[in-house]
């Protein structure tokens, strides 16, 4: 397995509230996780921080004996919460912050996935990329309420304009809405895990994400040096802050 991570502060912000990381546990094991920091400069630097520290060091603590890390994930998630909710600032005051999270690790071929706001998770398997995480945010729900008939097209046109807004995020207290695969996926020799904030996504399509991914996927750092690039061109001085984590299941390598 290859992978390669990287982070970028964008032209809007003072400071990077994303954090990115990866761990190699085993020569078959990986897990790769990207945050998005929020709630003020520091609170959403030290909320996606702290995230990323407990993700890891707790998946240090059931690597080896799980095979199927769907039930760690989604309690994890609900730690994190807690753990961000009650972070204080030096005055011992609350920070008020929160983060998004998607992680994922790959053990034995199979891959397994949690996501909580709105970064996504991309798995590109020859000329097919699939995003299975869904943009926890008002327009999700506003979507489903016109889909099952509870608002009509006249309320969705005036609430759409804050479809931005994240419905679930680590920090909110009583975190429930996240994605989470409890059935592993069974990878195949070739295939490509994508890790991103919306920095990326929103600045590029999709069938851009694919095209530079897929032209260089013998060499990932040069996939997420172009990723990069290219988002910050595409946005220009409303670039966001950006992480991005690939990582490449060749299991003969």
């Amino acid at each position: 397995m290859e992978y390669y991570a990287l982070t970028d502060i964008g032209k809007i912000r003072e400071k990077n509230q994303d954090q990115a990381a990866t761990a190699i546990n085993l020569k078959d094991q990986i897990l790769g996780v990207v945050c998005d920091g929020m709630g003020g400069l520091k609170g959403g630097e030290i909320a996606s921080q702290q995230a990323v520290c407990m993700f890891v060091e707790d998946f240090e603590q059931v690597r080896k004996t799980e095979n199927n890390f769907y039930h760690f994930f989604c309690n994890e998630m609900i730690e994190i919460d807690d753990m961000v909710a009650g972070l204080t600032d030096e005055r011992g005051e609350l920070l008020s912050a929160g983060t998004t999270l998607v992680g994922v690790a790959i053990k034995n071929g199979f891959l397994q996935w949690i996501s909580v706001g709105d970064s996504k998770i991309y798995v590109i398997r020859r000329d097919d990329m699939v995003c299975v995480t869904k943009e926890h945010n008002y327009l999700m729900l506003l979507n489903k309420q016109l889909e099952e008939g509870t608002i009509d097209e006249e309320e969705y046109a005036r609430e759409v304009k804050r479809g931005a807004a994240l419905i679930s995020y680590l920090g909110m207290g009583n975190v429930n809405l996240m994605d989470a695969n409890p059935n592993p996926l069974p990878l195949e020799d070739g295939d490509i895990v994508v890790l991103c904030s919306d920095g990326l996504y929103k600045a590029l399509s999709d069938a851009q994400i694919y095209e530079i991914i897929s032209k260089n996927a013998d060499d990932l750092e040069a996939a997420v040096q172009e990723l990069q690039m290219q988002a910050q061109i595409s946005a220009g001085r409303v670039q966001d802050n950006t992480s991005i984590v690939v990582l490449s299941y060749r299991p003969n390598v």
